[in-house]
């Protein structure tokens, strides 16, 4: 049997189930202008599983509020605008996104990755003095591309995993041989389908190989979050595989040790706070 197209395998996102509406508006406001915030707040607390995540993490100790937040227009205030859209995509991605089933996937591993990756993102920016939010979005969808291929394609997915396993090596070594194509290419592809910002496809496409993007880009940031998930173990997994750091993307960041050990217990932190996100 031939290996499906790119496009083939982009098709399929349109048989997933539709994100929220308000998931897809808040996801407009990513490339810029003026929302109305008030509204946008109304019709985020309508969608009560949403609302009920994004207010335990808001009231987590993390964040160390004084009043207890009881509303999304209240998280709003105290915690800005682009951190609760933050929390409410991530809520709507994984309630929305099914993480399909095959033989050798966890789900709840994959999520918690995903979010360690999403929050050891948000812990780089301020030392990078770069804008959490885009970094958290990037880090959280880096590996978008990975649900579809395994929707349209569960037991070639499976495949993947069982090839990756007996050579010992990472699953993007494996995914073109099976799919024509890896999963940073589907997710690129998915970002664009949803009108995305640049610098996020662009770090979808290039999380692995950041050499081909500028330094300091938000693809080599994605790069080194993703790493750092990894040493921190935070998917849980009991043979985690260390990600294959490139040196020269990670120098160019110009970030010492010292302040990468503040990094790592930031995000730490951030990951226990955001886990109530994954349900």
């Amino acid at each position: 049997m031939s290996q499906p197209s790119l496009a083939d395998i982009v098709s399929h996102i349109h048989s997933l189930p539709a994100m929220p509406a308000v998931a897809l508006e808040l996801l407009q406001t990513l490339s810029g202008g003026d929302p109305d915030v008030d509204a946008l707040a109304s019709r985020i607390a309508r969608d009560q599983a949403i609302t009920a995540r994004v207010l335990r993490v808001a009231n987590s100790p993390f964040y160390g509020l004084q009043m207890r937040v009881g509303s999304i227009h209240d998280a709003i205030v105290v915690l800005g605008f682009s951190a609760v859209r933050s929390l409410v995509l991530t809520s709507a991605v994984v309630t929305t996104l099914p993480a399909g089933k095959c033989a050798g996937f966890s789900a709840d591993r994959f999520w918690r990755h995903v979010l360690g990756t999403a929050v050891a993102a948000q812990a780089l920016a301020r030392p990078l003095r770069r804008k959490p939010e885009s970094l958290f979005i990037a880090g959280l969808l880096h590996d978008i591309g990975r649900l579809v291929m395994l929707s349209a394609n569960p037991e070639g997915f499976a495949r993947v995993i069982q090839i990756a396993t007996e050579r010992d090596c990472h699953l993007v070594d494996v995914e073109t041989e099976i799919f024509g194509c890896d999963h940073t290419a589907v997710g690129a592809a998915i970002a664009q389908h949803w009108n995305f910002p640049a610098d996020i496809v662009e770090a979808l496409a290039f999380h692995h190989n950041p050499a081909q993007t500028a330094p300091g880009s938000l693809a080599a940031i994605i790069h080194y979050a993703d790493g750092i998930a990894k040493a921190l173990d935070l998917e849980g997994a009991e043979n985690t595989q260390m990600a294959r750091l490139q040196p020269a993307a990670i120098d160019a960041l110009g970030l010492d040790w010292q302040t990468l050990t503040a990094v790592l217990a930031e995000t730490h932190g951030r990951f226990e706070a955001h886990l109530p996100l994954l349900g």
